[in-house]
């Protein structure tokens, strides 16, 4: 028994040939679809490492502006005081008593105007002793206070209490 001979048949030569230029062009539009494709992934995987790239820029600015304020705040200055007197409406305090008697605590803490936030909140217990341990003196009476509120930052604010009156 013998293969028949299809290369001479007309029919089974278009077959053939059909099955090789299919072939060949299905290979042709695989290889398109996959450039394609290849194209846009290696063009969005550059887009991200420049992302990738800018964000590492970025944190690194950001870290440096972190650290320069972190030295800044460690260098923070006292500039100002704010006292009031919670009660002076109990013991009948007029604006102008009570101004001169805050005059008197603010002069009695301008040593401090100018010196590291860092080390008043260190001596923060210091800072009260002064007040609470002094008398105040204003048309002959003493006031004596107690510190009822102490924020401390470049401006130390202070709510004072009139404790006793003599």
């Amino acid at each position: 028994m013998r293969v028949p001979p299809y290369n001479r048949d007309p029919g089974w030569q278009r077959f053939f040939s059909g099955v090789v230029l299919g072939a060949i062009v299905g290979w042709l539009i695989f290889m398109l679809m996959y450039g394609v494709t290849l194209e846009k992934n290696i063009g969005d995987l550059i887009k991200y490492k420049e992302e990738v790239r800018s964000y590492k820029n970025r944190i690194h600015i950001l870290t440096e502006d972190n650290d320069k304020l972190k030295e800044e705040k460690d260098q923070l200055k006292i500039e100002d005081f704010k006292i009031s007197i919670i009660n002076h409406e109990k013991y009948m305090l007029n604006s102008f008593s009570r101004s001169s008697i805050i005059a008197r605590i603010t002069e009695d803490l301008n040593d401090q105007v100018s010196k590291d936030v860092a080390s008043i909140k260190d001596n923060r217990q210091l800072l009260i002793k002064v007040i609470e341990n002094k008398s105040y003196t204003l048309d002959d009476k003493r006031y004596y206070f107690e510190v009822d509120f102490l924020y401390i930052d470049t401006t130390i604010e202070m709510d004072l209490l009139i404790v006793k009156m003599e």
